[in-house]
Formats: structure tokens, C-alpha cells, sequence
């Protein structure tokens, strides 16, 4: 298969960065590639910048980097096949480009990133590059970073069974996996590895009306590969969505939610029914957590709640003001705030160490309809920002969480329709 990814024209870097960067000082290195990065003196002045964009300009059928601090086009890569989604690697330095009907997981270095020389970390600003790294698994669906380590999971289906291919910056780097794992059948499941654990979704062979898991199993990194350890008896029917805090990973069910205990030396598990108040017919099957807290946030429908599992009464309601409704949401890495976009326009902000409460509306855009698109909104993992896609005008606008306000709005000036924030990850303040 040709590689759907075909360099065009060449990065235009701009003229300040392009001086920064032969200026610039280390040792001469190669890439994955083959090729040197870098040519550097032994100044180590670290890089100040906002981050990159990654996005993709559906016109241009290109992912294209985008420079935050001035706007400029570091990079251009076009496309084959359908549009894609796009993620951050989880050491936030390579757009993962997933293609999921033409079973296809790409890599693009967005250039920043940091390297530990012993005495001090030292931080690079280059150009994007294409990476030699590819997955062809069969239907990749969910990416599921945590902390180090992120995992592809492929759906599998026409004949082919599920698959699990973990990756890392370093393994990308070195244009390979951390791990993978082939399943016994296709299904439309979820993994993820935490430590030296992979938590992987099972489907039993005799589920034939859904392709859903219903189990959970366990298997532990040996070095090379993944030892089988234990298929929870714990049911989870319908299972969709994974998160954890530091304390607990869950998994959505059509009934509830699997908890497993992290802090157990066993990993035990056990069940939480439906909270009360659940919309007849909903169930939880997204699940976001952030490591600063003990909750995680489960989606049902247009209906939020943390759970805490420990608590006597494990579910909290988080709930938007009038008629807003959620569009979407996540954490921010740097504070650990909980955001949520919603169709009024506003980035709702709640602050988990002041019981969830809700703490500001920042309005980014007037009011979405049903039909309209969708902003998609991404965190920096630098500082406390967020940037918002807005597909309808073609911009970008960014929200400083500090002051609590929009900082400025780019104009893209083509048509992008998804957003992956790329850099060197901050300090996080919690």
C-alpha cells in the first residue's frame, strides 16, 4: 500500500525561526529518518512559545503545523484517503494521524520538544517531518493516551480480529511500538495501559447482537510482550469509554461502571449502577480522567457526573446554566480544570478542588444550531490555555484561563476541521 502521506512542498519556516535554528546549539543527531536534525553549539536558552497547531485543511486534503506564535505554516503534509483525526502523542511532541476507514495510523513531528543531557533538559525548536512510523491494524478507533504510554485500538471486522498497538515519543522516535496484542475476535473496544499493566476490553465469542464487549482483562508488560493475568468476572455490558484518576480506572457500561482499583495490589473490581437522575435510555460511554483528582467525569448523552467510587454517594451531578447544551469536553492538563463546550457559545469552566464547581462561562462564538459545526477544542500542555476551533468562520481562537478570556482569534484562512495541540509539556499547578 502507498503511504497516504506524500511529502509536497517543502516546510516554509519562517526567517526569525529558520536563524533560531541554525543559531542554535547541541550535538549533530539523526532522526528516525535518517536524516540530521540538528546541528547545535552548547547554548541551552530554552525555547519560549506558545506550542503548535496541528490541523487538517480538508480542501488541501493536507495536516498542516501551524507556528502559535506568529501563525505561520511550519509544515504541510497531503493526504490520501478520507479525512482524519488527529491526537497528540502522549509526550505531546507528534500529531498521530488516524485514519480509521482506510486503516492507517500516520506520525508527524511537530518539531518542540525537550531532551534530558544529564545536568539539564534542554529544549529544540525544528521543522515538522514526516516519521517513517505507520500501524495498519484494521479499523483503528480509540486513542487512549495516559501519561507515558498511549494506545491504538484497532477494531478489527471483515475477517480480521481486534488489535492493541501501544506507543510512546520515544518508540515513535525509534520508528517502533512499545507493545501490541492480538484479541480473539472484532469488537468496538477500548484499552489502556497504566504502569506496567494493559487493561484490555474482551468480548465473549457467544455476544453476536453487538459488537460491544461485556468484560474486562488484565495483562502484565513482561519486556517484550503482554502476559495474560486475569479476565474480571465483573460484568460490564455494553462497554464504551474508558478514564482513571490516580486511584481508579472505569469503564462506561450499559448498566453502570466497572471500577478497578489501581491502589489494590490485586487490581480488584467491582460495579457502580446508574446514577440517579440518568435520562431513561442514556448510559454512561465516554469516561475522562485527569491525575490531580479522585473523580472522573462519565458522559451520558448531554448529561454529566463525576464519580468518585470510595464515596458514599459515588456520583455528582455537573450541570450547565439554562438550556445550554454539551458539545463537548475535557481536562486541562496544566490545572487540572474541567472545561466543557456547549451550544450557547461558552467555554464552561469547573474547578474540581472547589467541589466542582462551575467558575466561569467564556464566551468564544454566538450561539450553535443542530446543523451547524461543531468547534473542536484543544489544550495546551504548556501553560493554561485552551484553543478553539471555529469550522463556520475558518479561526482559531485563543482563551487564556488565567485571566479567564479570549486572547486573540486567528484567521486559518482554509477550511480545517479538527485541532491537535503540540509542544513541550509544562509545569502543571494544581
Amino acid at each position: 500500500m502507498p503511504h497516504p502521506l506524500i511529502p509536497g512542498a517543502l516546510p516554509r519556516i519562517p526567517a526569525l525561526l529558520l536563524a533560531a535554528l541554525l543559531a542554535a546549539c547541541g550535538d549533530d543527531k539523526s532522526d528516525s529518518n535518517g536524516s540530521d536534525r540538528h546541528a547545535h553549539d552548547h547554548d541551552h536558552d530554552p525555547v519560549e512559545t506558545l506550542g503548535r497547531l496541528a490541523t487538517y485543511d480538508s480542501d488541501a486534503s493536507a495536516v498542516k503545523i501551524i507556528n502559535l506564535d506568529d501563525g505561520s505554516l511550519l509544515g504541510e503534509f497531503p493526504l490520501t484517503g478520507v479525512a482524519p483525526s488527529l491526537y497528540a502523542s502522549p509526550g505531546l511532541r507528534y500529531a498521530v494521524v488516524i485514519q480509521r476507514n482506510d486503516n492507517l495510523v500516520s506520525f508527524i513531528d511537530g518539531g518542540l520538544y525537550q531532551e534530558d543531557h544529564g545536568d539539564h533538559l534542554h529544549d529544540y525548536a525544528e521543522s515538522p517531518v514526516l516519521m517513517g512510523l505507520t500501524l495498519s491494524g484494521v479499523r483503528p478507533t480509540h486513542y487512549s493516551p495516559t501519561d507515558d504510554y498511549a494506545v491504538v485500538f484497532h477494531d478489527g471486522g471483515n475477517g480480521s480480529v481486534s488489535s492493541v498497538d501501544v506507543i510512546s515519543d520515544s518508540a515513535i522516535a525509534a520508528g517502533a511500538l512499545e507493545g501490541s496484542l492480538t484479541l480473539e475476535n472484532a469488537m468496538h473496544g477500548v484499552a489502556k495501559r497504566i504502569g506496567d499493566k494493559l487493561f484490555v476490553s474482551y468480548r465473549d465469542p457467544s455476544i453476536t447482537d453487538t459488537t460491544l464487549p461485556a468484560e474486562v482483562e488484565r495483562y502484565q508488560w513482561n519486556g517484550s510482550g503482554y502476559d495474560f493475568e486475569e479476565r474480571y468476572s465483573v460484568q460490564c455490558p455494553l462497554l464504551h469509554g474508558a478514564g482513571h484518576s490516580e486511584r481508579h480506572l472505569v469503564f462506561g457500561c450499559g448498566d453502570g461502571v466497572l471500577v478497578v482499583n489501581l491502589a489494590d495490589s490485586t487490581f480488584a473490581a467491582s460495579k457502580l449502577g446508574n446514577p440517579d437522575g440518568l435520562a431513561e435510555g442514556a448510559r454512561i460511554g465516554t469516561v475522562l480522567g485527569h491525575h490531580a483528582w479522585n473523580q472522573v467525569v462519565g458522559i451520558a448523552g448531554t448529561q454529566l457526573f463525576t464519580i468518585e467510587p470510595d464515596a458514599a454517594e459515588p456520583y455528582q451531578a455537573l450541570t450547565l446554566p439554562g438550556a445550554a447544551v454539551r458539545l463537548s469536553q475535557g481536562f486541562v492538563p496544566t490545572t487540572g480544570l474541567f472545561w466543557v463546550m456547549a451550544d450557547d457559545g461558552a467555554l464552561h469552566l469547573f474547578d474540581p478542588a472547589a467541589n466542582w464547581n462551575r467558575v466561569a462561562a467564556i464566551t468564544v462564538t454566538g450561539a450553535i444550531g443542530a446543523s451547524d459545526p461543531r468547534p473542536v477544542v484543544t489544550a495546551s500542555g504548556a501553560d493554561a490555555r485552551l484553543f478553539v476551533l471555529l469550522p463556520a468562520s475558518d479561526e482559531v481562537v485563543e482563551v487564556d484561563l488565567q485571566t479567564r478570556s479570549v486572547a486573540q482569534t486567528r484567521a486559518l484562512g482554509f477550511n480545517a476541521t479538527t485541532l491537535a495541540w503540540l509542544g513541550i509539556p509544562g509545569e502543571h499547578d494544581h
